[in-house]
């Protein structure tokens, strides 16, 4: 389950790859399916392929899409008219006990997203991180490492400051107590969040070249364009929270309603300060302080489109990973289990985190 030394780079390859899918047509020819199949049934495939559907293997490698016929009775179109008489053969040369198998992995795969979205951090609570905590590349890497986001209820009323109030019996992390182990402390967060995202990405790299969507099965993107879904999301969640919340600090009270020629003016110093606090674990920063803003009309709006977009976020997932073929039962539970680890992973971060800025913080009297 460990992640290789040489995940990274390819890591970043499949980030760069999925990008340029969605900025460009996906009438270009992929063929990078079909030969890194998962290990339960994967022998048995490579064998059909082999002697049973090496005359369709082949046109899929070498052939132009424009020379053959679209199947279109049998499901095919204009851009899976290579792929589909590849998916056609091996499913018809698989027994039923293995087509049976793949049938229950797709069901795991397709309850998995909802069950992320539970165990995930909510967009509240990494804006708060990004926003109060000023560490919004810690926040990027666990939305990153969280592909399936919380659900919250449309139109409930939200109150990220709440966050921030301590209540008897809740955790209380202990404050690092030299700048050592500061800095120890926030290299293990970056590399556990780090190693979470990388762990996501690659894992979704993997089932894009070993399965086949059935329904977006012209590209081995679908599953990491579902994973970077989730970063949009999240920021969608810290504009949201920024309209309801805002850190300052003594010096910084009247910087809260200023017009935009002074807050460009002052933008160098808040970069400045949001880049000496990425690196300091809430637990060990300076006081916080916040001030809290009413609901407005577009703060009401916004969190309901980004209610929506969570909702949506989660059936698209399990809409791409219930349509995965040529996956077994076991091959699921592993998979499942990667996401698991890395979105517990991140949750813990983002728990931990907020203990620490509960406790940093310091309520303005009332």
């Amino acid at each position: 389950m460990a992640i290789g030394m040489a995940s990274g780079p390819r890591t970043n390859t499949a980030l760069l790859l999925a990008l340029f899918l969605l900025a460009t047509p996906s009438s270009a020819t992929i063929t990078w399916q079909f030969q890194n199949f998962f290990p339960q049934h994967g022998d048995k495939y490579e064998y059909f392929l082999q002697h049973n559907c090496s005359q369709q293997f082949a046109n899929y490698l070498t052939g132009q899409p424009q020379d053959f016929e679209e199947d279109w009775l049998g499901g095919g179109g204009k851009y899976t008219v290579l792929v589909q008489p590849v998916v056609e053969c091996l499913l018809a040369n698989a027994s039923e006990y293995i087509k049976a198998a793949a049938s229950a992995a797709q069901v795991l795969l397709g309850v998995t997203p909802p069950i992320l979205a539970i165990i995930a951090a909510s967009t509240d609570e990494l804006a708060m991180l990004s926003v109060v905590g000023r560490r919004p590349l810690l926040a990027l890497l666990i939305s990153l490492g969280s592909p399936s986001v919380y659900i919250e209820r449309v139109f409930e009323f939200r109150q990220p400051e709440r966050m921030l109030r301590r209540s008897p019996g809740r955790y209380r992390p202990q404050r690092p107590e030299t700048a050592f182990q500061r800095r120890v402390l926030a290299a293990l967060q970056y590399a556990i969040a780090l190693g979470a995202a990388a762990n996501v990405a690659s894992l979704s790299w993997r089932l894009g070249v070993g399965t086949v969507c059935a329904w977006w099965s012209d590209t081995v993107f679908a599953p990491l364009v579902w994973t970077i879904l989730s970063i949009p999301i999240h920021l969608a969640g810290t504009f949201a929270v920024r309209l309801r919340v805002r850190r300052i600090y003594g010096d910084e009270d009247k910087e809260v309603h200023m017009g935009l020629g002074q807050w460009l003016r002052l933008l160098p110093t808040r970069l400045h300060g949001y880049w000496k606090s990425e690196w300091v674990p809430a637990i060990s920063q300076d006081e916080i302080r916040i001030v809290s803003f009413e609901e407005e009309e577009i703060y009401v709006a916004w969190s309901w489109l980004l209610s929506t977009g969570t909702v949506i976020n989660v059936i698209f997932g399990s809409l791409i990973l219930s349509g995965l073929l040529f996956i077994g039962p076991q091959d699921a539970l592993v998979v499942i289990f990667r996401y698991l680890v890395s979105v517990l992973l991140c949750r813990i971060l983002v728990t931990f985190e907020l203990a620490g800025m509960r406790l940093r913080y310091v309520p303005e009297p009332e």
